[in-house]
């Protein structure tokens, strides 16, 4: 029985262990690489400079579902291609840029303001529970 153990692990773990490398190697940071393109052509904005799989250069002009209107050249030809075929973004408009920073620090400020002002609250609340323990403990003694 257990030369029978011994031949199946020195046949298959061979086997077994270059697939595991396989994955580790290949397959995990391909699904990794093609997560983080799906999310880059999911996030394409109106303004954003992109080149094509072909080689094309443009702007982005509008987004719709599963495709993207660009315009590019001096005449300003207007192409629409699917998502797909988008390889990179070269430069992503400095209005969205500043747009999604403006977003960030108003968020920023506003948590700001909401903690300065719930501690305020604590500090205005704690005195008067100090007064009404001393009014309560002067009222027998003056009796």
């Amino acid at each position: 029985m257990s030369s029978s153990t011994s031949s199946f692990l020195t046949v298959f773990l061979p086997l077994i262990l270059f697939f595991v490398i396989m994955w580790l190697f290949l397959v995990r940071p391909q699904r990794k690489k093609d997560k983080e393109t799906k999310e880059m052509r999911n996030s394409l904005q109106v303004g954003d400079s992109i080149v094509t799989i072909g080689g094309i250069i443009g702007k982005v002009l509008a987004v719709k579902d599963d495709s993207v209107v660009i315009y590019c050249g001096t005449d300003k030809t207007k192409m629409e291609f699917k998502k797909w075929a988008i390889a990179e973004v070269t430069n992503k408009d400095s209005r969205a840029i500043k747009a999604e920073k403006a977003a960030e620090k108003a968020e920023k400020e506003e948590k700001a303001r909401l903690e300065k002002e719930a501690a305020e609250a604590e500090k205005k609340e704690e005195p008067a529970k100090i007064r009404k323990l001393k009014r309560k403990d002067d009222e027998p003694a003056e009796k």
